[in-house]
């Protein structure tokens, strides 16, 4: 069997598990890279070791590395217990790379932000519920609960999670719901709450297009990650439990969460004075 059709066969068994589109997508740009590159070479443990330097002396920073290479670990281990191959990936190593703090974003940017007409809204849902970009694009008309003031939110792997939301982001959520939204070509026949002016939904990579657009105009270049960095560092500075920020950016493990309890002296004070954004 060539190596496109065990990856196709890897890809369909992650639909089937219940594995998000997104998360699909992600997995077959990375193993672009294997189908590439053994395409005229042996799927054995020499060509692992070939394809695992190979991708080392590639100018990926340390995370993207990392990411392709979990990847292709999943993909082998999916072919180790289909019986397709017998290759230990144990040997196979992420790089070691120290996790920086993320950059802090000025509040006033932020709300400038929020403002905009067009990607406003989806910046103040990720800036104050902590959504990832992916969750946004897979969230449905029917995941806003307004009489409680929850979202419920799809995370990695397929797990929910219920995220609080303040008024004033509710009241927006349901104005665009009850007008804008309404006049979006098929909107009645489809359940995803953002949809583009052809009726579709949005890919991940097309609304963070946006996103980062509207922060470009204001001189600032931001990463799909830069918001929810920002709702973690407001949300702990202000003296949220590190295990509830924990339970609604959906991350399995607290360390991850830890990362945000460090942050400039200037980024305390602003986030203090600003709270009611959250509001």
């Amino acid at each position: 069997m060539d190596i496109d059709r065990l990856i196709d066969r890897f890809l369909f068994s992650l639909k089937v598990r219940g594995f998000s589109d997104n998360t699909i997508s992600s997995y077959a740009n990375d193993l672009s890279l294997v189908s590439n590159f053994f395409k005229d070479k042996m799927l054995d443990d020499n060509g692992v070791g070939n394809f695992v330097l190979w991708l080392s002396q590639k100018n990926y920073k340390p995370s993207s590395f990392n990411r392709k290479l979990s990847s292709f670990r999943s993909f082998l281990k999916f072919l180790t217990k289909e019986g397709l191959c017998n290759i230990d990936v144990s040997s196979i190593k992420n790089k070691k790379y120290s996790r920086k703090v993320p950059r802090y974003i000025p509040f006033e940017t932020i709300k400038k932000v929020m403002e905009d007409k067009k990607t406003g809204l989806f910046v103040e849902l990720i800036y104050s519920s902590g959504l990832r970009v992916s969750e946004l694009v897979n969230l449905r008309v029917s995941d806003i609960i307004f009489d409680a003031g929850f979202i419920r939110v799809r995370g990695k792997g397929s797990k929910e999670r219920l995220v609080p939301v303040g008024n004033g982001t509710l009241k927006r959520l349901k104005s665009y719901i009850e007008n804008a939204r309404k006049n979006i070509k098929n909107s009645s026949n489809n359940d995803y709450l953002f949809l583009s002016s052809w009726g579709r939904p949005f890919s991940r990579q097309g609304l963070w297009k946006l996103i980062k657009r509207s922060f470009k105009k204001e001189g600032i270049d931001v990463h799909p990650h830069m918001l929810r960095h920002m709702f973690a560092t407001h949300m702990i500075e202000n003296g949220a439990n590190i295990r509830a920020v924990q339970e609604m950016l959906g991350h399995r493990s607290i360390t991850t969460t830890q990362i945000y309890t460090d942050i400039t002296d200037k980024a305390v004070e602003d986030v203090f004075h600003n709270l009611e954004i959250l509001k």
